[in-house]
């Protein structure tokens, strides 16, 4: 598929896209964003690096704009703290020019994409007993510690 054609395809996708749905096209993204990011770091191509790890912050944004934290609780404090921990480690492989920091949070990532799967996959039914994003792959979140980082660097 072209670049074009899957721009369009991704485009055509998120406008018919549950808010879930949309949610699990921002993991795939930042996914997207993490690897391409690991394997220009593989060739130091410093351009691509900044380019895709730029584009992974922004995404995390996104998704924290997302977060209901007025009604989603425990979840929404668990799930604010998973993006930042990811920001995080961004900044850490960055900083140490370490792909497999970012090539572990892919990994990490893709599990939590995979509870929002699941979620957007269950019975309408099921859905509505659910609180409102983003409380329902909150038991796949252990406590994790982040660090502050509050700049970005890039350059080789």
């Amino acid at each position: 598929m072209t670049n074009l054609a899957s721009l369009e395809y991704r485009r055509a996708a998120t406008q018919q896209a549950s808010v879930v749905g949309l949610v699990i096209a921002l993991h795939d993204t930042l996914i997207g964003n993490l690897k391409r990011a690991a394997d220009a770091m593989d060739r130091n191509d410093i351009a691509t690096r900044c380019d895709q790890l730029i584009h992974g912050f922004k995404v995390i944004t996104q998704l924290e704009a997302m977060l209901d934290r007025n009604n989603g609780g425990a979840a929404a404090v668990s799930i604010e703290r998973f993006y930042k921990h990811v920001r995080a480690q961004m900044l850490n492989a960055q900083f140490k020019l370490d792909p497999a920091i970012l090539r572990d949070q892919v990994r990490v990532v893709m599990e939590v994409r995979q509870a929002w799967q699941q979620v957007d996959s269950a019975p309408m039914e099921a859905r509505r007993t659910q609180p409102n994003y983003p409380s329902a792959p909150v038991e796949i979140l252990q406590p994790i510690e982040t660090e502050a980082h509050t700049s970005f660097s890039c350059s080789g």
